[in-house]
């Protein structure tokens, strides 16, 4: 690894502000960050090879592969090269920076693999309301074509990666939760938390600066990324409001949504039991309604499986 410098990783759940975290961060003079790197996604690949063969070599199942010519810290060191070359880069853009700053949604569920390799790194968990993300998150696979399509699957995507982030709690002292509605009520508060926690240096004149420069209209306006030069996708910057689920959802969704991650979303304080029921009658009606849409959608999907087996056939005959 680099010496002497800082590791940051903003974690959190995609559509719940992190880029935005990221920009603010980055425009300290102190750090240096880029484009999503997707490191830990190799790492844990390789740590998940190794773990395997390092078991089987202890059980005595089988000889073979890298624990039999390294030790563990020999591998660890190997992936810490990987990420000091690849880190060194970003830093070379900003070589004055005590501080490295990376960010990608799935890092939230390598949170221990990192501290593995990276002991003094420190972490920023951003959490939104997770009805906001999914209403998000539908929208993002419509309009750009990545993530989840459904509140179904976009309420598991937001409820694992809280839970993922919220493992670096254990790191004590390492670990930061910023709400996503401080971030818009709050701004200068709440980025003078975070670059306390980061050790990073700044007055109240900095910081105004920051805010006023990385506002969320002026973001969604010039497509803003951490690259100079690289430009996000058109609908990145959707609406950047709290509680725009209000108007996203329908009745329905509201109910799956809470089957799905209403737990969670109650024991963090953004909702109370039984928010997705206006009325008595809904309490009962939407779970009938819920079932029949699901019944209604299997019968199609089988209706086009079925259409997309029988018409080669046919075409054939």
């Amino acid at each position: 690894m680099i010496p002497d410098k800082q590791y940051l990783f903003i974690v959190g759940a995609p559509r719940s502000g992190t880029t935005w975290m990221q920009l603010m961060l980055g425009a300290h003079p102190a750090v240096c960050t880029t484009v999503e790197l997707t490191l830990f996604l190799y790492t844990n690949r390789w740590l998940f090879r190794w773990n395997k063969e390092a078991d089987d070599v202890r059980e005595g199942r089988w000889h073979i592969g890298l624990p039999m010519i390294w030790t563990a810290e020999e591998f660890y060191g190997f992936l810490r090269d990987f990420l000091g070359r690849s880190y060194s880069r970003v830093l070379a853009e900003n070589p004055e920076a005590t501080h490295i700053l990376d960010k990608h949604p799935t890092n939230a569920a390598f949170v221990e693999e990192i501290d593995l390799l990276m002991p003094n790194a420190r972490f920023i968990h951003i959490i939104r309301d997770g009805r906001d993300v999914a209403a998000s998150m539908v929208a993002a696979k419509h309009q750009m074509g990545f993530g989840t399509g459904t509140v179904a699957a976009s309420a598991a995507a937001w409820k694992e990666h809280v839970i993922w982030g919220q493992n670096a709690r254990q790191f004590d002292g390492r670990y930061l939760e910023v709400r996503y509605r401080d971030m818009t009520e709050k701004p200068e508060h709440t980025l003078r938390t975070t670059f306390d926690f980061c050790d990073l240096p700044a007055t109240d004149e900095e910081i105004a600066a920051i805010v006023k420069e990385h506002a969320f209209d002026r973001l969604k306006k010039e497509r803003m990324s951490p690259v100079d030069d690289v430009t996000l996708p058109k609908n990145f910057y959707r609406k950047g409001k709290i509680g725009s689920w209000q108007q996203d959802f329908t009745p329905v969704e509201r109910y799956i949504f809470n089957e799905v991650a209403g737990d969670l979303l109650v024991a963090l304080g953004f909702a109370k039991r039984g928010w997705w029921a206006d009325s008595a009658l809904q309490k009962y009606w939407l779970p009938l309604q819920a079932a029949f849409s699901s019944r209604q959608r299997l019968r199609h999907s089988i209706k086009k499986s079925a259409k997309r087996i029988l018409k080669p056939a046919a075409q054939s005959a």
